[in-house]
């Protein structure tokens, strides 16, 4: 009988949780398979210690090896010997991707420093730097504390407690965010066991109603970020003004990446403010208009990562498709810029962009430069 050691359970778990990561450039998760101790523990105890490691200190190293971490007696849910931070964390200063063999694990948390490639999502780092970065990405339970200025989600108005997933991510997994705190809050159902077709398993406790996202994503999450007109995440949108309904539209009609925001920053997604005469926040769910200002980028022919678009079908992206989502201007886990953006706002100046002609805000407002 081959006997496995801790250190080899460990490397092995994460290799196994990998496989459901390790997608190509299409939506479905390859659902784990293997030695069902590589990923549980039965007791959280192996030759007489706690099997499970997560919080401080754990993280991939440089050289593939994993650091452990802070040990824990309190067993964790689903019986797992880590958690969702601990495998998605590197203490290597740069390493974004983990390779362990064929398989490899996206980084969206370096301990050391923001990566030089952060991948498609951008990187937890600055955030996790106390609160004078809450606004460089969310605020997620095991990296960040609570937000020391917001009590709640920015343009979020709908129901929930205090510890809602709704308000926060900051919080442990409780009954008042269906036992889904952190990671989860957004992650909702990680179906590490089956395959599936969610976008990066970004659903809702509503998913058995069609609430979740749709798209095509990148086989290395657009690293490096040297993409091509195919080589990047596809992300699906909805144009708001050919559905006929002006407010937030649910997920479960649209499965886009921007409804998906809007559960937890819902009014910043409502059509009130929107217009030629009284703009009051940026649109969202919009098709990127062909004329004027906007005509010199054709994301169809000459994508921009720094500013990416979602499509009505993102399996065929036409150019008259082309939608405005949230992500066109915000990162998702963490950013090197305030309010999670993918550039630094401050030096967006109208008629005298300078190095950032043809940059952030101006890669759609071409002629504002």
């Amino acid at each position: 009988m081959t006997t496995i050691s801790l250190a080899e359970r460990r490397l092995l778990l994460f290799s196994i949780l990998t496989l459901a990561l390790s997608l190509s450039a299409g939506n479905a998760a390859a659902k784990v398979s293997g030695v069902c101790g590589n990923c549980h523990t039965m007791h959280n105890s192996q030759d007489g210690a706690p099997a499970l490691h997560s919080g401080v200190g754990a993280g991939w190293a440089d050289d593939g090896t994993f650091n452990a971490g802070e040990a824990s007696t309190t067993p964790a849910g689903y019986l797992l010997i880590s958690d969702c931070v601990g495998c998605h964390s590197s203490t290597s200063a740069d390493k974004t991707i983990i390779q362990l063999g064929d398989n490899r694990i996206p980084i969206v948390f370096n301990t050391g420093q923001y990566p030089s490639k952060a991948l498609a999502g951008g990187n937890f780092y600055n955030v996790s730097r106390g609160p004078d970065f809450d606004g460089y990405g969310h605020n997620v339970y095991g990296i960040s504390e609570h937000d020391s200025k917001l009590t709640t989600a920015p343009g979020n108005d709908r129901c929930g407690t205090a510890n809602s997933c709704h308000n926060t991510l900051a919080v442990a997994p409780s009954s008042q965010n269906y036992d889904r705190g952190g990671c989860q809050g957004c992650h909702y159902n990680v179906y590490h066991h089956q395959d599936s077709n969610v976008y990066r398993f970004l659903n809702s406790h509503e998913e058995k109603f069609g609430a979740y996202v749709e798209g095509v994503e990148h086989a290395s999450w657009e690293y490096p970020d040297d993409t091509t007109s195919t080589e990047h995440n596809f992300y699906k949108g909805v144009d708001r003004n050919d559905t006929g309904q002006g407010g937030t539209l649910e997920l479960k009609q649209t499965h886009s990446i921007s409804s998906y925001c809007a559960g937890c920053h819902n009014t910043f997604h409502s059509i009130n403010g929107i217009g030629m005469d009284t703009w009051l926040r940026h649109p969202t769910d919009i098709v990127l208009p062909e004329t004027g200002e906007y005509a010199q980028y054709n994301p169809v022919s000459n994508y921009e990562v720094q500013s990416p678009v979602a499509w009505i079908d993102p399996a065929s992206p036409q150019r008259d498709e082309a939608i405005v989502m949230c992500l066109s201007c915000h990162r998702v886990h963490g950013s090197e810029y305030p309010d999670i953006l993918r550039w630094d706002y401050s030096k967006m100046i109208a008629n005298e962009a300078g190095d950032e002609e043809g940059n952030g805000c101006f890669v759609c407002h071409a002629t504002k430069d």
